[in-house]
């Protein structure tokens, strides 16, 4: 072998080895955090999203080493979808089909971002049962990819008839928010459990849970005893009613 040659295969090796350690670093790259895990700061009404089903839930962020899959991209898509017969079916039922409804909705509430500009938030399902990291595009506060901005409600009126006071029938419950429209949703009493029959509300507002399209008043308490919250329409009626009808139970 000439010295030429010798010369030639050199350079060659010196070439590819270069090239093998660029590859490298852009692998580990893109599988390295450059930004730790943060939590999300904003009020956190402003934080619930919907999956869009483009990409699926890990337990890191789904370019690190070791990430496992929480939720596939099937069955993100499945808690994406809401349609008009899902609507249907639960004004007929009055439950969803399985990973269906408000409950899958998400909450975001802290990122990652890795060295490629990728942002990953950790969000959870609104009934708690899933939780992980999915893309979000690459801008901090901006949902993109994987997950959306959600409107959880929509704005409704509150019936003439009910201007005055109000009671809830059995087997209403009263919760802290419309079930599952924010995360962390709690019963905070049921009537003839925890409710007297006799308990007195006034409504002071009224929501549409976006999904469901079922109505849900906040009813302010007028005895500091018992709870005020959010009831399904389903359960109000004026409190003339409640009086005559005491332990009427709603079918």
């Amino acid at each position: 072998m000439n010295k030429r040659t010798k010369l030639f295969m050199i350079s060659v090796l010196a070439v590819a080895s270069l090239l093998t350690i660029t590859s490298c670093n852009k692998t580990n790259a893109s599988a390295t955090i450059k930004v730790g895990y943060t939590p999300l700061k904003t009020a956190a009404s402003t934080r619930n999203v919907v999956a869009t089903g483009k990409y699926a839930l890990y337990t890191k962020p789904g370019t690190v080493k070791g990430a496992k899959r929480v939720a596939s991209k099937s069955q993100m898509k499945k808690f994406a979808s809401y349609t008009r017969a899902d609507t249907d079916y639960y004004e007929l039922i009055g439950r969803n089909h399985a990973y269906k409804g408000s409950t899958y909705y998400f909450r975001a509430y802290g990122y990652k971002v890795t060295y490629t500009g990728s942002v990953y938030y950790r969000v959870v399902t609104m009934n708690g049962k899933y939780r992980g990291y999915v893309y979000g595009g690459k801008k901090v506060g901006s949902f993109a990819g994987g997950v959306k901005k959600a409107t959880t409600t929509q704005a409704a009126a509150i019936p003439a008839n009910f201007k005055d006071y109000v009671g809830v029938i059995i087997p209403g419950s009263v919760w802290n928010y419309p079930p599952y429209t924010q995360y962390k949703t709690k019963r905070l009493g049921k009537v003839n459990w925890t409710i007297p029959s006799l308990a007195k509300f006034k409504v002071t507002k009224a929501v549409k849970r976006t999904r469901e399209q079922d109505t849900y008043y906040y009813l302010k308490s007028q005895k500091s005893s018992v709870p005020s919250g959010w009831v399904s329409s389903r359960y109000v009626i004026s409190y003339s009613e409640v009086e005559s009808n005491e332990g009427i139970t709603h079918n």
